[in-house]
């Protein structure tokens, strides 16, 4: 280690990071102490680390606020490029926040210093964009602490900023919806991060869109509401707090703070009626709630039990619901319950006994209307007498558990009904239709016996399924509208007459799903779709695995797409599909159908011991193969129709029992750093008037014929 870094002397090192390290160092004219950030020009991140320093040292001649690390100098000694600022001895705020062992009072106080100095970087044209508590330093003077935000090393300056439109900067937990959705960063966008602060605070460490994989925070942060504040953390947060959280969390940025000043002084304000007392019922709650249950002091623990034989304080539970307060447990014990509810009180309701004992049964469509906000029930069989909607869910977030529905299901705008481990059995129409404007969530559990979907999504809808098995049944499993968004992870669409169906401007996630055994498609992509599909399997579908219609935009990402009856993927006029790491095999058609004006791009993919060809490029459609593999199939390994064009890089064409490439006449083919042997009818065929294949890189060990005038195989020199 060096001594020394321009004008200071290095004292100690203090931490190591990705892209460098911290010394801390001391300025010998001034006698000040100052932390040294340290990256190496020549080291795997020295461009970027360099461009980071020279936007915060940027940003620091802009800002000189108390609750602000303070940037001194940017230099570059011998190669070394390094940073000197106020050296803070203290602890980062994720360090607080999650050992458990500073206040809260002391947290948010913390927090709402940094709302000023976000304030007072704001008012300058300066977005941090990189909010998030490791970028908080916490120091104590005496029993207060002093709070100072750092590193706005990918802050944006001024409208235009210093990054492309559509590049995303930061830490993804942190990034407000828009900011995902378009790369365009406000300073809507570091209230949002704020907000993600402060329920961290609330919850001891707890982020409000969690997930396994940053794909599936992302779409909670798109798709879905916070996950609910526990019971168990309500302790000494007050409803002020909770709507604070609230509105800096809105998905909308017209809907959170105006600024960071106002959310500063929004957190102080609630939590000084915190320390008064303030229970945590106070204040206004926007919907979706952050609180799993909220019980007053006058409902808590009320218990109501509805049934025969004595054991029960009333016979029914119209009667119990009257009785019943907000917050109230009513315990329903095994029987038959003919009466038809509606459900406006936040309740649980639990059946006692196991699955089926306790039923609700109404003559009449339907047998339960549910519009409380923070309804739950558990263990309840619901059916209807005659054909129809079993349970209309008009508004709130109820929840549902364990629960047997036999009947349609309803889920009227403005409603966020979630779904555990429930079975929606129906013989109508539709097991489950969610209207425009509503959210629902379902975890595990099926959709079974429907004649014509499973689960219907109208436009503007949105849905996240979680293991939920579809079918079987004789419609389609999801069909997801116009404007509407559904994602799906690790779900079974199987025995359908189709897997899923996305209208237009309609939008899927698949998440290591299985789509199997449909009369027509896996996935259908209408006009103007979009899809992506990630680690799914697509087999034993009649008409195609995947069927792109035009203008849809489709992606697959190691996916298997085997045993098809038809296609593998047939992606029609317009369409465009993209595949990545994909394994298409034994499929009868095609592996891949490239139509007339549609455009694939394949790489990294198998197309293999097909009954009939690889690919075959139709009339006007292009296709891009990089780096992939077609084998064992019984027809060509490719086939590229009249008026089609098909580019092959590094690709290998080999163990066909036909010919690698087949070429019609009027047809393009390029192939670059390709491979091709063992294939039975040589490697590649032209028809007779079929213009010559661009070869280069020749590595091709099966000969190339041409069908001449008399029929016969001419062989032909590559270009």
């Amino acid at each position: 280690m060096q001594d020394r870094l321009g004008k200071f002397e290095i004292v100690r090192l203090l931490g190591r990071g990705s892209m460098g390290v911290v010394y801390l160092g001391r300025d010998p004219k001034l006698g000040r102490e100052v932390a040294l950030k340290v990256i190496s020009a020549g080291s795997a991140f020295g461009a970027e680390a360099q461009a980071r320093f020279e936007r915060e040292a940027r940003a620091a001649a802009m800002l000189n606020h108390p609750h602000i690390v303070t940037v001194f100098e940017f230099g570059d000694d011998e190669g070394l490029h390094y940073l000197a600022m106020e050296y803070v001895e203290g602890e980062d705020l994720d360090v607080l926040i999650r050992s458990g062992t500073t206040p809260k009072a002391d947290l948010l106080e913390a927090l709402a210093q940094v709302c000023d100095g976000l304030a007072y970087a704001h008012q300058r044209g300066v977005i941090h964009r990189d909010i998030k508590p490791a970028n908080v330093l916490v120091t104590r003077h005496g029993r207060k602490v002093h709070a100072k935000l750092m590193d706005f090393g990918v802050a944006q300056m001024g409208p235009s900023g210093l990054t492309q439109t559509g590049t995303w900067m930061g830490t993804v937990s942190y990034m407000a919806p828009e900011y995902l959705d378009s790369g365009k960063s406000s300073t809507s966008s570091d209230i949002f991060a704020l907000g993600v602060m402060l329920y961290e605070i609330l919850t001891g460490g707890r982020k409000p869109f969690s997930g396994d994989t940053t794909t599936a925070v992302l779409n909670r942060i798109l798709l879905h509401p916070p996950e609910p504040i526990r019971m168990a953390e309500l302790k000494d947060i007050s409803g002020q707090l909770l709507a604070v959280a609230e509105r800096a969390l809105a998905k909308r940025p017209e809907d959170r703070f105006a600024d960071a000043e106002e959310l500063g002084q929004a957190i102080r304000d609630a939590a000084a009626g915190t320390r008064e007392g303030v229970p945590a019922s106070a204040g206004t709650i926007l919907a979706p709630p952050l609180v799993a249950a909220r019980l007053d002091a006058d409902s808590a623990g009320q218990q109501i039990r509805v049934g025969k034989g004595g054991q029960g304080q009333c016979l029914s539970l119209k009667v119990a619901l009257r009785q019943a307060r907000a917050g109230a447990e009513i315990t329903l014990l095994p029987g038959l319950y003919r009466e038809a509810v509606v459900l406006d009180k936040d309740v649980t309701i639990t059946g006692l006994g196991e699955v089926g004992e306790v039923v609700l049964e109404s003559l009449k469509a339907p047998t339960l209307i549910s519009g409380g906000r923070d309804l739950v029930l558990r263990n309840l069989t619901l059916r209807v007498a005659e054909e129809g909607a079993v349970l209309r869910i008009t508004g709130g977030t109820p929840r549902l558990e364990s629960c047997v529905l036999v009947g349609g299901v309803e889920v009227a705008s403005g409603a966020s009904p979630r779904f555990q481990d429930c079975q929606l059995l129906t013989g109508g129409a539709e097991a489950l239709v969610v209207a425009g404007g509503a959210q629902v969530n379902l975890v595990g559990g099926s959709l079974r016996g429907f004649r014509e979907c499973g689960l219907r999504l109208e436009a503007g809808a949105q849905a996240t399924l979680q293991g939920v098995e579809f079918g079987p049944g004789d419609g389609v499993g999801l069909k997801v509208g116009a404007r509407a968004q559904a994602t799906a992870d690790t779900c079974g669409f199987l025995t359908l007459a189709g897997s899923v169906e996305i209208e237009p401007e309609g939008r899927v996630h698949l998440t290591r799903s299985r789509l199997m055994s449909s009369h027509f498609a896996g996935l259908l992509a209408l006009e103007r779709s979009h899809a992506v599909l990630d680690a799914c399997v697509l087999g034993n579908h009649t008409c195609s695995g995947a069927h792109v219609l035009a203008g849809a935009n489709v992606m697959l990402r190691q996916c298997r797409l085997e045993g098809n009856p038809g296609f593998g993927i047939s992606v029609m006029d317009r369409g465009l599909a993209t595949l990545d790491g994909c394994t298409v095999q034994g499929n009868g058609g095609a592996g891949l159908l490239i139509n007339h004006g549609a455009t694939v791009q394949a790489r990294s993919c198998t197309f293999s011991e097909g009954l009939a060809m690889g690919v075959d490029c139709a009339e006007g459609g292009q296709g891009v193969l990089d780096g992939c593999e077609l084998s064992g199939n019984a027809g060509a390994g490719a086939q590229v129709e009249p008026g089609g064009s098909l580019l092959l890089v590094r690709c290998t064409l080999k163990d066909g029992r036909d010919t690698g490439l087949l070429l019609l006449e009027d047809s393009q083919a390029t192939l670059e750093e390709c491979v091709m042997h063992r294939n039975a009818r040589g490697g590649v065929l032209l028809a007779r008037d079929a213009a010559d294949p661009v070869v280069r890189g020749q590595r091709l060990e099966d000969d190339i014929h041409r069908v001449d005038a008399m029929g016969q195989l001419v062989k032909v020199t590559p270009v």
